[in-house]
Protein backbone atom coordinates (compact mmCIF):
# COMPACT_ATOMS: atom_id res chain seq x y z
CA UNK A 1 0.00 0.00 0.00
CA UNK A 2 1.37 3.39 -1.01
CA UNK A 3 2.41 5.78 1.75
CA UNK A 4 0.42 9.00 1.97
CA UNK A 5 2.25 11.73 3.83
CA UNK A 6 0.29 13.90 6.23
CA UNK A 7 0.99 17.63 6.48
CA UNK A 8 3.51 17.28 9.32
CA UNK A 9 5.41 14.49 7.56
CA UNK A 10 5.53 16.48 4.32
CA UNK A 11 6.84 19.49 6.25
CA UNK A 12 9.42 17.34 8.02
CA UNK A 13 10.67 15.80 4.78
CA UNK A 14 10.69 18.99 2.73
CA UNK A 15 12.52 21.00 5.40
CA UNK A 16 15.12 18.26 5.81
CA UNK A 17 15.64 18.24 2.04
CA UNK A 18 15.98 22.03 2.01
CA UNK A 19 18.56 21.91 4.81
CA UNK A 20 20.57 19.19 3.08
CA UNK A 21 20.52 20.95 -0.32
CA UNK A 22 21.63 24.29 1.17
CA UNK A 23 24.37 22.52 3.12
CA UNK A 24 25.51 20.64 0.02
CA UNK A 25 25.67 23.94 -1.86
CA UNK A 26 27.83 25.46 0.89
CA UNK A 27 30.12 22.43 1.06
CA UNK A 28 30.52 22.05 -2.70
CA UNK A 29 31.26 25.75 -3.11
CA UNK A 30 34.02 25.44 -0.52
CA UNK A 31 35.44 22.45 -2.41
CA UNK A 32 35.33 24.37 -5.69
CA UNK A 33 37.15 27.27 -4.05
CA UNK A 34 39.76 24.80 -2.83
CA UNK A 35 40.18 23.48 -6.37
CA UNK A 36 40.82 27.04 -7.52
CA UNK A 37 43.02 28.40 -4.70
CA UNK A 38 44.47 25.15 -3.23
CA UNK A 39 43.83 26.29 0.34
CA UNK A 40 43.46 23.20 2.54
CA UNK A 41 41.25 25.08 4.98
CA UNK A 42 38.58 25.31 2.28
CA UNK A 43 38.89 21.59 1.48
CA UNK A 44 38.43 20.43 5.06
CA UNK A 45 35.73 23.00 5.80
CA UNK A 46 33.76 21.81 2.76
CA UNK A 47 34.03 18.14 3.71
CA UNK A 48 33.09 18.97 7.29
CA UNK A 49 29.90 20.80 6.43
CA UNK A 50 28.73 18.32 3.81
CA UNK A 51 28.98 15.42 6.25
CA UNK A 52 28.08 17.19 9.49
CA UNK A 53 24.52 17.22 8.13
CA UNK A 54 24.63 13.53 7.12
CA UNK A 55 22.14 12.51 9.87
CA UNK A 56 19.56 14.36 7.75
CA UNK A 57 20.51 12.56 4.51
CA UNK A 58 18.17 9.68 5.28
CA UNK A 59 15.12 11.90 5.82
CA UNK A 60 15.84 13.95 2.69
CA UNK A 61 16.44 10.92 0.48
CA UNK A 62 13.51 8.97 1.90
CA UNK A 63 11.25 11.99 1.34
CA UNK A 64 12.10 11.97 -2.36
CA UNK A 65 11.76 8.18 -2.52
CA UNK A 66 8.32 8.25 -0.89
CA UNK A 67 7.12 10.97 -3.27
CA UNK A 68 8.36 9.06 -6.31
CA UNK A 69 7.53 5.47 -5.37
CA UNK A 70 4.97 5.69 -2.59
CA UNK A 71 7.16 3.44 -0.47
CA UNK A 72 9.78 3.96 2.24
CA UNK A 73 13.33 2.66 2.10
CA UNK A 74 14.20 -0.25 4.38
CA UNK A 75 15.20 0.40 7.99
CA UNK A 76 18.74 -0.81 7.31
CA UNK A 77 19.16 1.54 4.35
CA UNK A 78 17.62 4.43 6.29
CA UNK A 79 20.09 3.99 9.14
CA UNK A 80 22.95 3.46 6.69
CA UNK A 81 22.19 6.66 4.75
CA UNK A 82 22.12 8.76 7.90
CA UNK A 83 24.86 7.39 10.10
CA UNK A 84 27.60 5.70 8.09
CA UNK A 85 29.19 9.10 7.42
CA UNK A 86 29.27 10.26 11.06
CA UNK A 87 33.07 10.02 11.70
CA UNK A 88 34.00 11.91 8.51
CA UNK A 89 33.15 15.48 9.61
CA UNK A 90 34.99 14.98 12.90
CA UNK A 91 38.13 13.70 11.15
CA UNK A 92 38.02 16.50 8.57
CA UNK A 93 37.38 19.22 11.14
CA UNK A 94 40.09 17.95 13.52
CA UNK A 95 42.61 18.03 10.65
CA UNK A 96 41.61 21.63 9.91
CA UNK A 97 41.55 22.65 13.58
CA UNK A 98 44.90 21.11 14.52
CA UNK A 99 46.49 22.47 11.36
CA UNK A 100 45.71 25.99 12.56
CA UNK A 101 45.76 25.65 16.34
CA UNK A 102 47.73 22.64 17.61
CA UNK A 103 50.13 21.90 14.77
CA UNK A 104 52.75 20.29 17.01
CA UNK A 105 50.20 17.76 18.30
CA UNK A 106 48.38 17.25 15.01
CA UNK A 107 49.67 13.79 14.10
CA UNK A 108 48.67 11.94 17.31
CA UNK A 109 45.34 13.80 17.58
CA UNK A 110 44.39 13.09 13.97
CA UNK A 111 45.60 9.48 14.23
CA UNK A 112 43.44 8.84 17.30
CA UNK A 113 40.47 10.46 15.56
CA UNK A 114 40.91 8.27 12.47
CA UNK A 115 41.30 5.08 14.53
CA UNK A 116 38.11 5.70 16.51
CA UNK A 117 36.34 6.47 13.23
CA UNK A 118 37.44 3.14 11.75
CA UNK A 119 36.27 1.30 14.87
CA UNK A 120 32.90 3.05 14.63
CA UNK A 121 32.50 2.08 10.97
CA UNK A 122 33.34 -1.57 11.65
CA UNK A 123 30.89 -1.78 14.56
CA UNK A 124 28.19 0.14 12.70
CA UNK A 125 28.35 -1.88 9.47
CA UNK A 126 28.56 -5.16 11.39
CA UNK A 127 25.34 -4.51 13.28
CA UNK A 128 23.55 -3.08 10.24
CA UNK A 129 24.18 -6.44 8.56
CA UNK A 130 23.74 -8.76 11.55
CA UNK A 131 21.11 -7.00 13.68
CA UNK A 132 20.21 -3.40 12.84
CA UNK A 133 18.16 -3.00 16.04
CA UNK A 134 21.45 -2.71 17.94
CA UNK A 135 21.91 0.56 16.02
CA UNK A 136 18.32 1.79 16.05
CA UNK A 137 14.77 1.38 14.81
CA UNK A 138 12.31 3.35 12.70
CA UNK A 139 9.51 5.35 14.29
CA UNK A 140 7.30 6.42 11.41
CA UNK A 141 8.40 7.43 7.94
CA UNK A 142 11.06 10.00 8.84
CA UNK A 143 11.97 9.29 12.45
CA UNK A 144 14.55 6.88 13.78
CA UNK A 145 15.36 6.00 17.37
CA UNK A 146 19.02 5.22 17.93
CA UNK A 147 20.27 3.10 20.79
CA UNK A 148 22.15 4.73 23.68
CA UNK A 149 25.64 3.93 22.39
CA UNK A 150 25.10 5.60 19.03
CA UNK A 151 23.29 8.58 20.57
CA UNK A 152 26.20 9.18 22.95
CA UNK A 153 28.74 8.79 20.13
CA UNK A 154 27.01 11.32 17.88
CA UNK A 155 26.47 13.71 20.80
CA UNK A 156 30.17 13.47 21.69
CA UNK A 157 31.12 14.35 18.11
CA UNK A 158 28.80 17.37 18.12
CA UNK A 159 30.24 18.60 21.43
CA UNK A 160 33.83 18.19 20.20
CA UNK A 161 33.05 20.05 16.97
CA UNK A 162 31.16 22.78 18.85
CA UNK A 163 34.00 23.37 21.32
CA UNK A 164 36.80 23.24 18.74
CA UNK A 165 34.77 25.28 16.26
CA UNK A 166 34.13 27.92 18.92
CA UNK A 167 37.82 28.02 19.86
CA UNK A 168 38.73 28.40 16.19
CA UNK A 169 36.22 31.23 15.71
CA UNK A 170 37.18 33.04 18.94
CA UNK A 171 40.86 32.91 17.97
CA UNK A 172 40.24 34.43 14.54
CA UNK A 173 37.96 37.10 16.03
CA UNK A 174 41.18 38.61 17.43
CA UNK A 175 42.33 39.45 13.89
CA UNK A 176 43.16 43.06 13.06
CA UNK A 177 41.09 42.80 9.89
CA UNK A 178 37.41 43.76 10.34
CA UNK A 179 36.20 41.36 7.63
CA UNK A 180 38.02 38.41 9.25
CA UNK A 181 36.50 39.27 12.62
CA UNK A 182 33.06 39.44 11.04
CA UNK A 183 33.47 36.08 9.30
CA UNK A 184 34.61 34.57 12.59
CA UNK A 185 31.44 35.75 14.30
CA UNK A 186 29.36 34.06 11.62
CA UNK A 187 31.32 30.82 12.10
CA UNK A 188 30.75 30.97 15.85
CA UNK A 189 27.03 31.52 15.33
CA UNK A 190 26.94 28.68 12.80
CA UNK A 191 28.27 26.14 15.31
CA UNK A 192 25.98 27.38 18.08
CA UNK A 193 22.87 27.38 15.88
CA UNK A 194 23.73 23.95 14.49
CA UNK A 195 24.30 22.42 17.92
CA UNK A 196 21.08 23.83 19.38
CA UNK A 197 19.08 22.86 16.28
CA UNK A 198 20.54 19.34 16.20
CA UNK A 199 19.80 18.74 19.88
CA UNK A 200 16.21 19.95 19.48
CA UNK A 201 15.84 17.84 16.32
CA UNK A 202 17.01 14.67 18.07
CA UNK A 203 13.49 13.40 18.70
CA UNK A 204 13.49 14.07 22.42
CA UNK A 205 9.92 15.35 22.27
CA UNK A 206 6.88 15.37 20.02
CA UNK A 207 7.05 17.93 17.22
CA UNK A 208 4.28 20.32 16.32
CA UNK A 209 4.38 22.04 12.93
CA UNK A 210 5.49 25.36 14.45
CA UNK A 211 8.23 23.77 16.57
CA UNK A 212 9.47 21.76 13.59
CA UNK A 213 9.69 24.92 11.48
CA UNK A 214 11.59 26.76 14.23
CA UNK A 215 14.10 23.93 14.67
CA UNK A 216 14.72 23.51 10.96
CA UNK A 217 15.09 27.28 10.53
CA UNK A 218 17.83 27.14 13.17
CA UNK A 219 19.60 24.42 11.18
CA UNK A 220 19.16 26.15 7.81
CA UNK A 221 20.40 29.40 9.37
CA UNK A 222 23.51 27.59 10.64
CA UNK A 223 24.35 26.53 7.07
CA UNK A 224 23.93 30.11 5.82
CA UNK A 225 26.09 31.42 8.67
CA UNK A 226 28.78 28.86 7.88
CA UNK A 227 28.67 30.05 4.26
CA UNK A 228 29.08 33.68 5.39
CA UNK A 229 32.03 32.56 7.52
CA UNK A 230 33.92 31.91 4.27
CA UNK A 231 32.01 33.81 1.55
CA UNK A 232 30.76 37.07 3.02
CA UNK A 233 28.84 39.11 0.39
CA UNK A 234 30.22 42.61 -0.07
CA UNK A 235 26.88 44.26 0.70
CA UNK A 236 26.58 42.48 4.06
CA UNK A 237 30.25 43.07 4.82
CA UNK A 238 30.03 46.81 4.20
CA UNK A 239 26.73 47.15 6.06
CA UNK A 240 27.79 45.27 9.18
CA UNK A 241 31.31 46.69 9.34
CA UNK A 242 29.95 50.22 8.96
CA UNK A 243 27.38 49.51 11.67
CA UNK A 244 30.18 48.54 14.02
Amino acid sequence: MAITLNALQFLQGSLALTFVLISMFVGIKLLLKYAKFKQKTLLYAGITWIFIVSPWFNTAINFIYVLVSGNSVSVQLYLLLGYIWVPLPLISWIILFTDLKYKEKQVPIVLITIIQGIIYEIVFIYFIIIDYTVVGTMQGVFNDELTVFFIVYILAIMIIVLISGSIFALETIKSDKPDIRLKSKFLLLAWIFFFVGAILDAGLFQFTAILLIIVRILLITSAIEFYFGFFLPETIKKWLINEN
